[in-house]
């Protein structure tokens, strides 16, 4: 069955870890793992254990073990085609490029171009359910495929960057300002509204700004605002971010553009996941979070 990659907890990520261990194993006791950054950079080598923070693996013609951060990797696979690491931007990716058109970039040379596709939930054996016409559908292993390039409807997360990145700089400054100008005479309620208006406009019907008129930072931000807009499209578009790659073609050969997603939101949870996972660890620490679960 096919459909969205659901989000993956670090439980199910240690469970796919020791199937794909055990699995390896059972076939081959020089099973090989390959540690893919966000450049397409892969590293060779023997996966030791899968932890919170860190990945840990002894190097390919080396005796030592290494480690690298986990926010650091794209994904993690074995020489027997089995995920059993990847990264929140891997699955960002993923969602992106689902029900658009598109060609794909197989590694043996050819390419298919197709309608849809969708990526099944089996990271165990990663395929991809693709549909090159409309009475047309086929599965390929995602190991197949160098790239997936889509239409640029995919600048849509552009405009809505471009969009919340500039509106959220306007209401930072204003709070800031609500801040550097609070007096502590007048009730707190008026003058933060008297703040935030500023980036209202004037509509008499509702009565909003009725008497002030339109909001001073209205007009710098309505012009701001499509401006940056224009800009994030242009920027992905350079970044050439239609463009979705998967599997390098050799070890040495890197992506043709980086992976790794920009998310503020995604930075904020995963650095809250961190200070909870660092006070689990500590007596008074659990102790706290009992309290509030």
């Amino acid at each position: 069955m096919h459909g969205n990659l659901r989000p993956m907890n670090h439980f199910a990520r240690i469970i796919i870890f020791i199937i794909a261990i055990s699995n390896g194993k059972s076939k081959d006791f020089d099973v090989k793992h390959m540690i893919v950054d966000f450049e397409g950079k892969t590293t060779e080598c023997f996966v030791d254990s899968l932890g919170y923070q860190y990945i840990y693996f002894v190097p390919k013609d080396s005796v030592d073990t290494d480690s690298v951060k986990l926010k650091d990797l794209y994904y993690v696979y074995n020489d027997f085609d089995r995920v059993f690491y990847y990264s929140w931007s891997f699955e960002e990716n993923v969602r992106r490029m689902e029900n658009r058109t598109g060609k794909i970039f197989l590694i043996n040379g050819d390419t298919l171009d197709f309608i849809d596709l969708k990526f099944n939930n089996d990271m165990i054996e990663p395929e991809i359910f693709v549909k090159p016409g409309i009475k047309q559908s086929t599965y390929i292993s995602m190991f197949d495929v160098e790239r997936i390039e889509t239409d640029f409807s995919i600048m849509s997360y552009s405009v809505k960057q471009g969009f919340y990145y500039s509106l959220s700089s306007f209401i930072i400054a204003s709070t800031l300002d609500v801040v550097r100008n609070w007096d502590r005479e007048r009730r707190a309620i008026p003058q933060i509204w008297d703040q935030y208006n500023d980036l209202l406009p004037k509509i008499s019907v509702i009565g909003l700004n009725k008497q002030q008129g339109t909001g001073v930072t209205y007009q710098s931000l309505t012009s701001l605002i499509p401006l940056s807009v224009g800009f994030a499209m242009v920027y992905d578009i350079y970044r050439q971010k239609n463009k979705f790659y998967f599997t390098p073609v050799y070890e040495d050969k890197s992506f043709g553009r980086n992976m790794y997603v920009f998310s503020i939101e995604n930075i904020v949870k995963k650095q809250f996941e961190s200070v909870i996972f660092n006070l689990e660890k500590s007596k008074i620490g659990s102790k706290l979070l009992r309290l509030f679960r």
